[in-house]
């Protein structure tokens, strides 16, 4: 009997001693396999944020902002040869966001229709660039480039980081990787953006609670007018998140602009005999959100041109856009087709009408106010903004000389500002590309006189097959504007060349309007 027990015993021994240490390599190959698939996991995220969607509406779009780059790798250019941006859902996003705030603000229906279409546009474009991060993460051949030109391949990146993770941790030769897959979704309790919500937060209409950071908060709708508007996940760099929280994209009937990269892998344990089935399966999950760097585009300017001062009764932008009877004062709006007009020679001027929709003169400085308020990309004190709007055309600084015109700007922090200028600092008289202009011979009634209005919009068809030559990019006024008062002083001069984009970084001439030319009755 005690031999047939320390058998028993010796038996039992080896038993648990073996378990025990199958069992400890198994838990120390899930602890190595849950920071491989973690590192596989943001790196999916970070090659997803490579990837741009050439969006019909709306130009390149990507799930961050991209600054235009003249080197070689660079392959986003447009027809004038020059690089172009790439915009981020969540700008473009708070852009359409803002424009409805300020048109709840008017009160304007022709600034809430425009308002309404941007944000119809904006939404489309999100589902638009998740259809293009699935196509991606299944490595399908139609997915959308990189700004490189080169196929985004998240998943043969999460592949490769995991197994070198895997090797470098002695545990792969132990392991053998059965299946590795990346599914596309969101949090159900938000995440974080870098995208700044408009100054102050009680025109933006968004509570403090539902911000971090004065940014908007992730998947979390911000409604305005009716409107939806809700914001992926991106951070200034790629980082995990809760994989309890994640929800796969279109499990719900919430349409959701997703952006959380789920990667889950299946290993199996391989003894000297083959696969070891004593534990079954190594089964781990992460997941991780893409970065987007901060917009740093500059925005456009809007020039009102006064060459013999202001017409009587118009003392403010909102006199223009209010006065009912320039409401009853159509005008053809008209589009440069074949190139610059009238620089290029094949270049003309086609009507712009669409479904036989008439431009009223309000309509006319509606749409170029408009137009200019988007290109500050949500970047907006609304208060400043507003309070432009309602107050005399004048410089911020000193009076509105003789013969003097105005100039609109978008500081840093968002305010407007406002400098005089000279009408012949501004000698380059064309319309872009595909873009519109028009022009009301004494159709301004002030008093017993009328006025003449011309009127050009750089920047009014951005999207990918309307915007023209220069892609809806700011016009170039390089060594045109000079400072306040002086009519002999050295304009600006760009610190960058003519082979890049320098309205991205010095912004440019979005919309201007000439009041000029008197006629009386």
């Amino acid at each position: 009997m005690l031999l047939l027990m320390l058998l028993l015993a010796t038996v039992l021994l080896i038993f648990f001693s073996t378990s025990a240490a199958t069992l400890i390599s198994y838990f120390t190959a899930h602890r190595h396999a849950t920071s491989a698939i973690e590192g596989a996991s943001l790196a999916a995220a970070r090659e997803l944020s490579a990837m741009v969607v050439a969006d019909p509406d709306c130009g390149y779009i990507a799930l961050g902002d991209l600054a235009p780059s003249s080197s070689s790798s660079y392959t986003l250019v447009a027809e004038d040869g020059k690089p172009v941006p790439v915009i981020g859902i969540n700008t473009l996003t708070a852009t359409a966001r803002v424009s409805m705030l300020v048109a709840k603000h008017l009160n304007n229906e022709e600034y809430m229709r425009l308002a309404r279409l941007d944000s119809a546009k904006a939404r489309a474009a999100s589902r638009r660039l998740v259809d293009g991060i699935k196509l991606c993460l299944r490595e399908d051949p139609r997915a959308p480039l990189g700004k490189d030109g080169k196929a985004v391949r998240p998943l043969t990146v999460a592949r490769k980081v995991l197994l070198q993770s895997l090797t470098d941790s002695g545990t792969l030769p132990r392991v053998k990787l059965k299946e590795l897959s990346l599914d596309l979704g969101y949090l159900s309790n938000g995440g974080t953006t870098n995208t700044p919500l408009p100054i102050s937060e009680k025109l933006a209409e968004v509570a403090s609670a539902d911000t971090q950071n004065g940014c908007y908060t992730a998947f979390k709708d911000f409604p305005v007018n009716g409107e939806s508007y809700i914001f992926a996940a991106v951070g200034k760099q790629p980082c995990l998140v809760s994989k309890d929280q994640f929800i796969l994209d279109q499990e719900t009937k919430e349409i959701m602009p997703s952006s959380i990269v789920r990667a889950k892998v299946a290993l199996e344990m391989v003894s000297d005999k083959g696969s070891d089935n004593t534990f079954g399966k190594i089964f781990c999950v992460a997941c991780a959100a893409p970065f987007s760097l901060t917009d740093k585009a500059a925005s456009g300017v809007m020039i009102i041109g006064l060459p013999d001062g202001c017409p009587s009764g118009y003392l403010s932008i909102a006199d223009y856009i209010n006065d009912p009877r320039s409401s009853r004062t159509n005008l053809e709006m008209l589009k440069a087709h074949g190139g610059d007009y009238p620089l290029d020679a094949r270049a003309m001027l086609k009507s712009a009408s669409q479904e036989g929709r008439v431009s009223t003169l309000s309509n006319v400085f509606i749409q170029g106010l408009y137009d200019w308020v988007r290109t500050a990309h949500g970047r907006v004190k609304l208060d400043s903004l507003l309070a432009t709007i309602g107050n005399r055309i004048q410089p911020s600084e000193g009076p509105l000389g003789v013969g003097q015109s105005v100039v609109y700007r978008f500081k840093k922090d968002g305010a407007v500002t406002v400098d005089g200028y000279f009408l012949s600092d501004v000698p380059n008289q064309i319309v872009h590309d595909s873009q519109v202009c028009t022009l009301g011979l004494n159709t301004l009634r002030a008093s017993n006189t009328l006025w003449t209005v011309a009127f050009r919009d750089q920047v009014h068809n951005l999207g990918f097959a309307d915007s023209g030559k220069h892609s809806g990019q700011l016009m170039e006024i390089d060594n045109c504007l000079r400072p306040i008062g002086n009519l002999y002083g050295k304009p600006l001069l760009s610190a960058h060349n003519d082979a890049e984009r320098k309205t991205y970084f010095d912004g440019g001439l979005a919309v201007e309007f000439v009041i000029s030319s008197p006629q009386y009755q």
